[in-house]
């Protein structure tokens, strides 16, 4: 009865588990190397690259659509102040009539004295540009002089003709070239309350302001991100579109700033709710036009794209229906590729969030729409990416999203699809950039695929054309050096390899999947080899895939030079690739003569520190051993008795995974050496 390794599984021949436990066999218990084992040697999800964003040099309010910097304040447009008249009650008195008058001529009194005292002064030397004069200091005084009169805080109201007179006095004043000046004039006028055009042109100045990044520091002590943030608080969407479209550009490129500070200020503000809720009006209102509303939604969802990057936001996503409002942003703007390039690039982020992720997962309807952008747009490259890398995420993580997406989506063949179209544009003469394009987007679909494989009910359902492609794509990649590529398509095999039984159709094509295999063996790559020899250690049980390995004089030298490697991945994926090779006696003489040195150097150097490594190590010595067809040198013997002993001495290691593990398969090998017993290979 023979025995072989598959991801560090040991199988009978016969398919039979004995009543009596061997000594190669573990207890059933969990041990700390059983919990490594499954690390190292279970299905998993393709790790990838998040999709590359470039930074906004300008710092646009579009990626593509125009904008304007126009900073004019049509005075025209001043909202007039509403007074409603006051209706005189049953119970007002004449006398409390004349108590109110007097009242009223007092604070009428005090306002003009205050107003002739401290402001009018302020603004005479505003207009008369005074030389000498510092305009910045002559601005701020005004504002502190306006906030201590109460016309700012709207406990006092500012009679329509002084607030005109301070507008013209400040509009007058935006020629300077000074942003701090600037931004002072522009709080200010926010402050004082500014409707329609006058809001708009406020806004725009802002966001040209934005556009420096030298700037940001002062938007932060002039207070100016508070003023937008009470502006969108205070004032209706639906009646300021355009002005919002700049004032959420603004608070979206001030997010973005590297130090996160300004962004740490938004959310504590909550700024997250404060998009939220136009979020949801942009996308229930039907006030707004599709151009005004589609400008809105770029600006909101650039704007909780970039303060993803703040740490708290995590957590406070999670707590919003942004997701939800996704799926609806998307449905409604299907034939605006900004728009869903916008929400891919927010959902991206939102997918590396542990909470947000699952809640995407359990999203039918929006996995559905990804899914079919991918369908419908194959000619974006970059929503492309992005939208495979949403689905990467989620299938990485959530096998019911995957099966959702095979069942319901057909999704592996979509990303077949889509890598047909994106291979064949890999020989195309075109630019480094378009090239590195081209590249990520295979890159992603391949993820895409070799994560849903995770799921057993979609792995042995794979077609020869999954296979055929990955097999092509896997030799491209790795000919130009595509290495992301090669990895995600090997763990895609590995994956499949793992559910897949005798008469599947991975097993079928086990031949070209061999051939293929040892080809990236001679790839000067760390983590491509470990994924190659993962692979081969689950083919490497048919006998006709070892027998095409020994017809290759390289690859089992290659195999057993591994064993002197330094990186203990490496030597545990070679020795499991050795032990299958080895339990076929036919081929013990293709095996190098310093095998048994180079085991036993494993077992020096690793011993009780690894012990599934040191366990498979000693399974791949009993193998080579056995059949004497190896020549041991003495003094090869005595090192390895030597050793043996000592670490089957309790007072070595007392762990319990070493005891057994290690341990049983020690003193057996222990038995071997020192007898000529018959035993059987593992």
């Amino acid at each position: 009865q023979h025995y072989y390794i598959t991801n560090n599984l040991r199988f009978s021949d016969k398919g039979m588990a004995k009543s009596k436990r061997e000594f190669y066999e573990l207890p059933n218990i969990a041990t700390s190397s059983d919990i490594i084992n499954a690390a190292r040697h279970s299905i998993r999800a393709a790790g990838t690259s998040r999709p590359y964003t470039p930074s906004e040099n300008k710092r646009s309010l579009f990626t593509t659509r125009p904008t304007s910097s126009s900073s004019s304040i049509d005075l025209t447009q001043l909202t007039e102040l509403n007074v409603t008249p006051r209706v005189l009650s049953p119970i007002d008195s004449p006398q409390t009539q004349k108590r109110e008058e007097e009242q009223k001529n007092k604070e009428s009194s005090n306002f003009e004295a205050y107003w002739r005292s401290k402001i009018t002064p302020i603004l005479a030397a505003l207009n008369m540009e005074i030389e000498n004069v510092d305009i910045l200091n002559q601005v701020e005084e005004l504002s502190e002089c306006l906030l201590r009169g109460g016309f700012l805080t709207g406990s006092v109201v500012l009679p329509h003709q002084y607030k005109v007179k301070v507008f013209q006095c400040l509009i007058n004043l935006l020629d300077k070239k000074d942003s701090r000046l600037l931004l002072k004039i522009s709080r200010l006028l926010l402050c004082l309350g500014v409707y329609e055009k006058n809001l708009i042109s406020i806004s725009k100045l802002i966001f040209k302001l934005t556009r420096c990044e030298n700037n940001d520091a002062i938007f932060l002590e002039e207070k100016t991100v508070h003023s937008l943030l009470n502006v969108l608080n205070q004032q209706k969407i639906e009646d300021n579109g355009l002005a919002f479209v700049y004032c959420i550009g603004a608070l979206k490129v001030l997010s973005a700033n590297t130090d996160n500070t300004i962004g740490d200020i938004l959310v504590q503000y909550g700024v997250l709710q404060v998009l939220e809720r136009h979020l949801v009006t942009c996308n229930t209102s039907n006030e707004m036009k599709g151009e005004l509303k589609s400008s809105l939604l770029i600006q909101i969802l650039g704007a909780f794209r970039n303060l993803c990057d703040i740490p708290a936001t995590e957590k406070l996503l999670a707590d919003t229906g942004v997701c939800e409002q996704l799926q609806y942003t998307m449905t409604h703007h299907y034939n605006d590729s900004e728009v869903l390039l916008n929400s891919c690039r927010l959902l991206s982020r939102m997918s590396l969030f542990t909470d947000t992720c699952n809640i995407i997962s359990h999203n039918k309807h929006l996995l559905n729409l990804l899914l079919k952008v991918i369908d419908n747009y194959t000619n974006d490259p970059q929503l492309l990416i992005r939208c495979a890398f949403v689905l990467g995420n989620i299938t990485g993580q959530h096998s019911h999203a995957a099966l959702h997406l095979h069942q319901n989506g057909a999704v592996i063949e979509s990303m077949l699809s889509l890598c047909k179209v994106y291979k064949a544009k890999l020989g195309d003469k075109t630019t480094k950039e378009k090239q590195t394009i081209t590249k990520d987007v295979l890159c992603k679909a391949v993820r895409v695929i070799t994560n849903t494989l995770q799921n057993e009910k979609i792995a042995v359902s794979v077609t020869p054309q999954l296979i055929k492609m990955f097999v092509s794509l896997g030799q491209i990649a790795s000919q130009a050096k595509i290495h992301e590529i090669s990895l995600n398509v090997l763990c895609g095999l590995n994956n499949m390899s793992y559910h897949n039984k005798e008469g599947s159709v991975f097993v079928k094509h086990r031949g070209i999947l061999t051939d293929f295999l040892i080809r990236l063996l001679a790839v000067n790559n760390t983590a491509i080899t470990i994924e190659t020899l993962g692979v081969l250690g689950n083919l490497t049980q048919y006998h006709d895939v070892v027998e095409k390995l020994a017809g290759d004089k390289h690859v089992i030298e290659i195999a057993a030079t591994l064993l002197d490697s330094e990186n203990s991945d490496l030597v545990y994926k070679a020795c499991g690739v050795l032990i299958n090779i080895t339990k076929f006696k036919e081929f013990h003489n293709k095996l190098p003569s310093k095998i048994v040195t180079q085991c036993i150097d494993v077992l020096c150097d690793v011993g009780m520190l690894d012990v599934e490594l040191s366990t498979v190590t000693l399974y791949l010595l009993w193998n080579v051993l056995y059949l004497k067809e190896v020549k041991r040198r003495e003094d090869e013997t005595t090192r390895l008795l030597s050793l043996l002993t000592d670490y089957t001495d309790h007072s070595y290691c007392d762990i319990q995974s070493w005891i057994t593990q290690f341990h049983p398969v020690a003193k057996k090998l222990i038995v071997l050496l020192d007898t000529n017993s018959e035993f059987m290979p593992l």
